[in-house]
């Protein structure tokens, strides 16, 4: 059984559809990075298969997951945010949602990179 994650905005369009220890474990990453950073998820726990994710929230969350992981020096808390971040930002696009804001054109390209990489492995 895979688990369908849709976006708040467009319903009936999967954006991701993981096996369901990836759709935990991603979900679980989720509410510990937004515990960390004292930010709402945007993601609702899994029901019957179904994540749906309000992206204002999200993309908040994941903004300031970025900004944090730019600024920070702890090592593990950067390798830590890396996943979460880049999976979130193929969860972005993929719903059509604006990245969040980067610190310029070289860290920009780095995420995109890093964006893309995930995404050929994250099935719709």
């Amino acid at each position: 059984m895979s688990f369908k994650f849709r976006s708040s905005d467009l319903p009936d369009r999967n954006i991701w559809c993981p096996g369901p220890d990836v759709a935990q474990a991603f979900v679980g990453t989720t509410e510990v990075v937004s515990g960390v950073l004292g930010k709402r998820s945007g993601i609702a726990l899994p029901a019957d298969g179904l994540c749906i994710i309000d992206f204002c929230e999200f993309g908040a969350l994941s903004a300031a997951a970025v900004e944090r992981f730019s600024t920070s020096d702890q090592g593990i808390l950067r390798s830590l945010f890396l996943g979460f971040i880049a999976t979130s930002l193929v969860l972005i696009d993929r719903a059509g949602h604006p990245g969040p804001p980067m610190r310029g054109p070289a860290q920009e390209a780095a995420w995109r990179t890093l964006r893309d990489q995930h995404a050929r492995a994250m099935p719709v």
